[in-house]
């Protein structure tokens, strides 16, 4: 029975060390903190469940919208139960984890794994180093959070992502560096949790990978829930002394005192200590070079997830673990990205799969365009959550659908069926055909694809 060494813990670790125990191999996963990675412990899933908490309390307020009547004043934010709820789930997964090793064999060894050769690991535990031999590898490291190069993290007064979902309280002041997904979702946040939130994003608008008119409903929202935006501004200086930032904005420069400053302007393959130069892994500024079957140029190294760069997303590096467990096994799967979709849990939430307009035209040239909005949708209307749209890219010689973007209630539910009419290759003619439940927001997506091609009964 062949030996396969994981290095990593997180959603490509894991799911690789399931499926190849499946397959029959003897698995070995080497993990320095915690199994289920930043996403489980300090990213998708505690920041998911305090947005939770900050939905909740914005549906208390406005209670009587729905003819319910409780005072503005009865709601009030328990930061402390907050923190307790979020843990508790967090807890909750990663023995889910623990159990899914234990059930498929999979022997956890604690510790920060470096190769001594291309078949060897070092192994520093707390008790000790230990050395394993494997034949298959799969190097799973995750990320890390980018510092302004003028201002490293601190944890107390410069966060990161992880500092700010575990603060002892809501910042009165906090500024955000970044108006990205990170950035907007911890604005989204705080905004409705009652600090005062300034976002610094040098593009020229919100969310720069999304269209234009997407990354405008969602700054309307932000700025409804108190959030200042400055787009086209950068930070200049972070004066500890004084607790206050220096912002260059097209209006001038101004000065911004912050309780807190999270910085959230990307993050970078964790590579570093690993051995790779030793071994002679290719690695390039975005991360571990890889094949489309997740191999690197050592043919029985696999790589997969944040450190590989690409698309750094918890579902992606489920899926290319998946892969390179397979093919670790002796099989021959590929990886495929048409089909990713990306979420934002923001309010309005933010949901997008495929190609956004800017990126259709530049391929297509003339591409048709379906959209519709939330305000002509029923459903949306009882929950009263009527901002945003869904919009639909349409190639023109086949009809084929090409991307779609949503922006408004529930988007990041809704994006799982849009993610399938692209992985399906559907072209327009053909969804104009599916009978969509009535009243659900879903139909704002039907009635978009039908807009497309002029077929919209309600646009």
């Amino acid at each position: 029975m062949q030996n396969v060494a994981i290095i990593g813990g997180g959603p490509a670790g894991y799911v690789a060390a399931i499926t190849a125990a499946r397959l029959g191999k003897r698995v070995f996963l080497i993990e320095e903190k915690e199994l289920g990675g930043t996403c489980l412990n300090e990213g998708c899933m505690p920041t998911k469940a305090l947005l939770e908490s900050a939905e909740m309390y914005q549906h208390v307020q406005r209670a009587g919208r729905f003819g319910i009547d409780v005072p503005a004043e009865a709601a009030r934010v328990n930061w402390k139960n907050m923190q307790a709820y979020k843990q508790g789930i967090v807890r909750r997964l990663t023995s889910g984890v623990h159990h899914l090793m234990k059930k498929n064999q999979v022997q956890v060894i604690r510790g920060k794994a470096a190769f001594i050769d291309e078949h060897r690991l070092r192994i520093e535990r707390t008790d000790g180093e230990q050395r394993l031999e494997a034949d298959r590898f799969l190097i799973a490291s995750g990320a890390e959070p980018v510092a302004l190069p003028f201002a490293p993290f601190d944890g107390e007064w410069i966060l990161h992502s992880g500092h700010a979902m575990s603060l002892d309280a809501a910042p009165p002041v906090l500024l955000i560096v970044g108006g990205g997904v990170i950035g907007c979702e911890f604005a989204s946040l705080y905004g409705r949790m009652g600090s005062k939130v300034i976002v610094v994003e040098m593009a020229d608008q919100l969310l720069p990978g999304e269209d234009a008119d997407i990354a405008a409903v969602l700054e309307r929202g932000l700025k409804q829930s108190g959030v200042t935006v400055h787009l086209g501004s950068r930070v200049e200086a972070l004066d500890h002394t004084t607790r206050t930032a220096r912002v260059r904005t097209p209006a001038g420069l101004i000065e911004v005192a912050a309780d807190a400053v999270l910085v959230a302007i990307g993050r970078r393959p964790r590579v570093a200590g690993l051995g790779l130069e030793r071994i002679g892994v290719r690695v390039t500024s975005r991360g571990i070079e890889v094949n489309e079957r997740m191999q690197t140029n050592l043919p029985h190294i696999f790589a997969a997830g944040d450190a590989i760069g690409g698309i750094q997303l918890a579902h992606v590096a489920f899926h290319e673990g998946e892969v390179s467990a397979v093919n670790i096994c002796g099989g021959d799967r590929t990886v495929h990205y048409r089909a990713v979709p990306r979420c934002i849990y923001t309010s309005p939430e933010v949901a997008s799969v495929g190609l956004t307009e800017r990126q259709a035209r530049e391929a297509y040239g003339e591409i048709r365009i379906g959209e519709f909005p939330f305000a002509a949708n029923g459903r949306a209307q009882i929950l009263q959550e009527t901002a945003g749209k869904a919009k639909v890219m349409i190639e023109p010689r086949y009809h084929e659908i090409v991307g779609i973007s949503l922006v408004g209630p529930r988007a990041t539910e809704l994006i799982g069926q849009a993610a399938l009419l692209l992985h399906t290759e559907m072209t327009a003619e053909a969804a104009e055909n599916v009978i969509a439940p009535h009243p659900t927001l879903s139909e704002t997506l039907w009635e978009a694809v039908r807009g497309g091609i002029g077929q919209a009964v309600h646009g």
